[in-house]
């Protein structure tokens, strides 16, 4: 683990998150820069990811540990769809949000089955105590990758529940416009 200041005076932690023959069941989930471990950085608000990892990192320099975090995928929340996504787009059929469904689907299903392996993982986990400390960081890695499915998982979701709630509420539209009873 290394440790260095940015330019902003902000506090970083480094470290290597490796890929060993324990993560092998999920390596087809990650990105293929990331299937060989990745670098951590850490401050007291906010942590990023660097992969692949730069060869001999730990005798870098502060100058060139800053270089790297400004090049380091930040891990925040990703904006989700909640925050104002959720109000009626107009929709001129029911059929128009159909291929929305569609194209969603296969997501859901990806964010799904990483969330499903991910947690197996985890389960399979010796007990806490017993642990060393780079298996921990693991462990706290696959847990992070498992809360991102998650949240994927629940934005797809309700996204999809929206389009085909769209869906039907432009057929009852479509209805009332043509003179006859709403569907259904």
């Amino acid at each position: 683990m290394r440790q260095f200041r940015d330019d902003a005076g902000v506090e970083w932690k480094v470290f290597l998150t490796p890929r060993g023959s324990d993560a092998v069941s999920r390596e087809h989930f990650l990105p293929e820069s990331f299937r060989e471990g990745w670098l951590v950085f850490e401050s007291a608000t906010e942590k990023r990811r660097l992969a692949p990892v730069p060869a001999d990192w730990e005798a870098l320099s502060a100058d060139e540990l800053k270089a790297l975090c400004g090049k380091a995928s930040p891990q925040t929340a990703r904006a989700r769809s909640g925050a104002g996504g959720d109000q009626p787009k107009p929709v001129a059929r029911a059929a128009a949000t159909a291929p929305t469904v569609d194209t969603l689907r296969p997501q859901l299903y990806k964010a799904e089955r990483q969330l499903d392996q991910t947690i197996s993982e985890v389960c399979e986990t010796p007990v806490a105590s017993e642990l060393g400390t780079g298996e921990l960081i693991r462990v706290e890695e696959t847990l992070a990758m498992a809360a991102e499915a998650a949240k994927e998982a629940v934005s797809l979701r309700r996204k999809m529940r929206a389009d085909r709630q769209r869906a039907e509420d432009a057929g009852d539209d479509e209805a009332r416009s043509e003179g006859g009873p709403p569907p259904g």
